[in-house]
């Protein structure tokens, strides 16, 4: 039987978690949901393909019912030109958490080195792509903004990045996933079970771009890891043998995200690790509250300086948010673009995020990205 596409102005009964994106991202938190959660929970999801809507709806309900998870799904056609496209589909559904998970640019195509695009983004700096995967979680944000009920938001495109867009364009921004939950669960499951509740990690998406290396080719600070309050000396050595693959990493990153949707859908509070947590920059341990995410740092380790230390990563990661709002690249990056085009070298401002984005896919275009 097909699933039912919601009609935008019908009377759903309130979505638990709207899922929008039609991914291999999605993909994952979807079939994760349906074989975890522990109450009832339902799920929309949003998309323009309702082939794919379909199946992903189809699959989910197949997963819970084999796991025996009262998990249900339907799917909503959201129309991504504009914020008071998304607004309607949520007004239509009246969800508890939102989650982005759609963007202008793949990161695994731009993680290849096949296009001239893709050299430039490697010699610039992942952040140089900050406008393409910023536009649609601020045309989301910006309807959450607009229906204001009370949604948590959760981003999982480049949210290192793109959290602190949403921030300081003033947009509602509950959390991002992924990135730092990749690096906490990997050394988590180097340990004994009775010890990995207890692990606290800081990371940055920077380490994604290093641990795509052979050990001995990695460049910068290590990820920092504690058990419990006390921090490992020796997690570099010990994670030096990991090369993390591309695609295929959303397989621990998409199921990362899953224990914050359910804690923030109102089923359990929990201990996670999360990226740009309320806007900030890089990633954190957190806990997840009634519905609230906080840091849970380490005794030693004080908000400011965890926060410090993920913007040393900013540079080699190629942007930065200034207090004033002005996207700036790094040097590196900035010459990057120069080459091409000294306007886009020279940044923007949150609130030009769409037309910069625009500026930017067409040089991508021409570089055949």
């Amino acid at each position: 039987m097909a699933s039912r596409a919601v009609d935008v102005g019908s009377d759903m009964t309130t979505a638990d978690i709207f899922i929008i994106g039609t991914g291999y991202y999605a993909e994952v938190m979807i079939g994760d949901l349906a074989s975890t959660a522990t109450g009832r929970l339902r799920v929309a999801i949003g998309g323009r393909n309702e082939e794919r809507l379909q199946w992903l709806a189809e699959a989910g309900r197949a997963r819970a019912a084999i796991f025996g998870r009262p998990v249900t799904f339907e799917i909503v056609k959201v129309d991504f030109t504009s914020s008071s496209g998304i607004a309607e589909s949520l007004d239509a559904i009246r969800p508890r958490v939102v989650v982005h998970s759609a963007s202008l640019q793949s990161p695994w195509k731009v993680d290849r080195a096949d296009s001239q695009w893709s050299r430039l983004v490697a010699e610039g700096g992942f952040g140089l792509t900050l406008a393409l995967h910023s536009v649609l979680p601020r045309r989301t944000a910006a309807a959450i903004r607009q229906v204001d009920s009370g949604i948590s938001f959760v981003n999982t495109c480049y949210p290192d990045g793109v959290n602190q867009v949403l921030q300081a364009a003033g947009l509602p921004i509950t959390t991002g996933v992924g990135n730092v939950g990749i690096f906490s669960a990997v050394i988590a499951g180097m340990l004994e079970p009775e010890h990995r509740a207890s692990v606290r990690v800081l990371a940055h998406h920077q380490h994604l771009v290093q641990w795509r290396k052979i050990g001995n080719e990695r460049s910068g600070a290590p990820v920092r890891a504690w058990i419990g309050d006390d921090e490992m000396a020796d997690v570099d050595e010990r994670t030096r043998h990991i090369v993390l693959p591309y695609r295929d990493l959303n397989v621990i990153s998409g199921a990362s995200a899953v224990p914050v949707l359910l804690a923030l859908a109102g089923l359990g509070d929990i201990r996670a690790h999360v990226p740009g947590p309320g806007g900030l920059p890089g990633g954190y341990p957190v806990r997840v509250v009634e519905g609230q995410v906080s840091l849970d740092l380490p005794k030693s380790v004080s908000r400011d300086e965890a926060i410090l230390w993920n913007r040393g990563f900013e540079n080699a990661d190629g942007v930065s948010i200034s207090e004033t709002g002005r996207v700036i690249y790094s040097e590196s990056a900035r010459k990057a673009l120069a080459i091409y085009s000294r306007t886009l070298a020279e940044g923007f401002d949150v609130a030009e995020v769409e037309d910069a984005a625009t500026a930017l896919g067409l040089l991508r275009d021409q570089l055949g990205g």
